[in-house]
């Protein structure tokens, strides 16, 4: 996370503990003069998150979707993301859009992620990350609903590497760059109820999301496999590749606090071991299979078709909500 990116997750947490203490005292002194507070009714809400930080995060070391696909254990341990999708003010690279993820990939790799994208993943690369969700009031204690979030995540083998002393050349690892988008549909329940103003509300849900990647993968030129293999490419090789599947069951956990209308949520997704990326390390022909193995492949086995991201996503983010 970039020095900048933890000022803004310490103050978001700061502000959401301070929002609802801000407003019981708005209430508790527009009371003691005799004015009046617009209290919600427990009706139909709509809540839209905007503006959010995430933090992924893996069960174990060999979680990690990296590890899984290369075999190279400088992935096993690994980070996951860590960052602002939409709205970085640290984004450093020439904005064409709102998503920050969007201009990392468009900076490293061009068009070349777009040449193999699915259609809607091209029209929704022109929008925000963001959640919506509908809650009702119920008969019972508790309130139902249902969400849609669609949020992003770029990985760049160069930045998510497992911490490691002395020299950390490019050329490492293989190259692997992915960028994942989640289209995730939950039906939630809310512990106290619907959500009102000046209020904090728990929840707690369980849906399945739709996953989306596009990647650069290839070798990079590695003088270590030019000593011990003479005959192999002395070139950078790569190719772009789309991947989909689906996650069942996400579940989905947090609270949320608002004030009249602004708010701020932190929640948190259980990701399952679903297999969501295919590999193409497995069957790669840049190199020999005997030149992958002795300098990349640290797993000592057959590469999986298939690699998995289970895990922990933490999300905060701003919210709206029309009451």
């Amino acid at each position: 996370m970039s020095p900048l990116r933890i000022p803004l997750f310490l103050a978001f947490l700061l502000i959401f503990l301070l929002l609802p203490v801000h407003h019981f005292q708005v209430q508790a002194q527009e009371a003691a003069a005799g004015g009046s507070t617009a209290v919600s009714s427990g009706g139909t809400v709509f809540r839209l998150g905007m503006w959010e930080m995430l933090h992924q995060t893996f069960w174990t070391e060999e979680d990690h979707p990296y590890y899984q696909m290369t075999g190279s254990n400088r992935f096993r341990g690994g980070k996951g993301y860590q960052g602002v999708p939409s709205f970085d003010v640290t984004d450093v690279y020439f904005p064409d859009g709102l998503s920050a993820n969007v201009n990392e990939k468009r900076y490293f790799d061009g068009d070349g992620h777009s040449q193999v994208d699915s259609a809607v993943g091209k029209l929704v690369d022109k929008l925000p990350t963001f959640s919506l969700e509908y809650i009702v009031p119920t008969d019972y204690l508790v309130a139902a609903g249902v969400s849609f979030h669609y949020t992003s995540i770029w990985l760049n083998d160069t930045k998510i590497r497992a911490a490691t002393t002395g020299p950390d050349p490019s050329w490492d690892t293989p190259l692997l760059r992915t960028f994942t988008r989640f289209f995730l549909l939950t039906g939630n329940l809310y512990l106290n109820g619907p959500p009102r103003p000046g209020e904090v509300d728990y929840f707690w849900g369980m849906g399945i999301c739709r996953v989306e990647s596009t990647y650069r993968w290839g070798i990079r030129s590695n003088p270590e496999i030019i000593y011990d293999y003479p005959n192999e490419s002395l070139n950078d090789q790569s190719e772009f590749k789309f991947s989909s599947g689906y996650l069942f069951p996400v579940q989905r956990f947090g609270l949320a606090s608002a004030g009249e209308n602004f708010g701020f949520m932190l929640e948190f997704f259980r990701i399952p071991e679903d297999l969501v990326y295919d590999n193409p390390f497995r069957d790669q022909t840049f190199i020999s299979k005997e030149a992958y193995n002795a300098t990349y492949n640290d797993r000592g086995s057959i590469l999986p078709e298939r690699a998995s991201m289970r895990g922990m996503i933490t999300r905060a983010t701003w919210t709206y909500s029309f009451w």
